[in-house]
């Protein structure tokens, strides 16, 4: 991605850091939008949403699906209510 902006690794480590982000952070932000906008405008199966947002397995989108909303991505597609976005676990009732 440095590589792409024309800069060095390391300079665009500090300019997310400036923005108080992280690479990781910024990819977490745009798998768990895909992941939502699959869950709930498609039927593909867990496993295949998995797939489709860069995770090894099902398992692993779950985990991370919990930590990031609170709720697992089943109970997500059958109620795709509002849920936090923050990345940070809560309870949605």
């Amino acid at each position: 991605m440095a590589a792409r902006l024309a800069t060095s690794p390391r300079t665009v480590q500090r300019r997310l850091t400036d923005l108080d982000t992280s690479w990781r952070d910024e990819v977490d932000q745009v798998r768990r939008a895909r992941a939502m906008d699959l869950l709930r405008d498609t039927e593909l199966t867990v496993q295949a949403v998995a797939a489709r947002v860069g995770y090894s397995d099902a398992r692993a989108l779950r985990r991370a699906f919990v930590q990031w909303t609170g709720r697992s991505p089943g109970s997500f597609r059958t109620d795709p209510s509002p849920v936090r976005t923050d990345g940070r676990a809560s309870i949605v009732q």
